[in-house]
Formats: C-alpha cells, sequence, structure tokens
C-alpha cells in the first residue's frame, strides 16, 4: 500500500480533524459505487491514519519531526476516545527494543 499521508495528500503534521475532513472530502470526491479500487485505497489509509497506535509508530519514526513535542501536541489534542492507555504504550516500547 502507498503512504497513506500522500493517498489522502496530507502534510505529515495533520492532526484528527485534518484527516477526517480530507478523508470525507475523498469519499464524496471518490464514492465507493463509482470507482471502488480508489475509495478501498482511500479507506484503507483512513483506517490506518485514524488508528491512535499507528499514529503513534508514524509520529516516533516520522525523521523530519520533533517526535516527542508531536506526541505531546496529539495528547493535548486528540480526543478521550484516541488516548491509549499507559500499558498499552508500556507494551509497544518493549515491542520496539
Amino acid at each position: 500500500m502507498s503512504d497513506p499521508i500522500d493517498v489522502l495528500n496530507l502534510s505529515a503534521t495533520a492532526n484528527e480533524q485534518e484527516i477526517r475532513a480530507r478523508y470525507l472530502e475523498l469519499v464524496r470526491e471518490f464514492p465507493p459505487d463509482s470507482d471502488p479500487d480508489r475509495f478501498a485505497e482511500i479507506r484503507a489509509a483512513y483506517d490506518e491514519l485514524s488508528d491512535p497506535r499507528q499514529q503513534l509508530r508514524r509520529t516516533l519514526f516520522r525523521p523530519t519531526e520533533d517526535a516527542l513535542s508531536a506526541i505531546i501536541a496529539d495528547v493535548n489534542t486528540a480526543s478521550q476516545a484516541r488516548r491509549i492507555p499507559t500499558d498499552d504504550l508500556l507494551a509497544m516500547g518493549r515491542d520496539i527494543c
């Protein structure tokens, strides 16, 4: 699969609202009935970018940004549903190391 950021044509620092707005815009442009392959690609990209665990991995390993400040900004602006429990973060750290 292509990079989800490229599929949705977003900046690497896009927040939750920008991701959702762009996704809805593209779904209106490429509805599932008219272009099912393009819709599937858009949906897969959105699913990956809206998953908080995937977003954390992208943030931690994004070479062009200060990962810590991006994580802090995301924690301060993310909805309660997107927050990751501490135990899950620690488990992810053990998986990486």
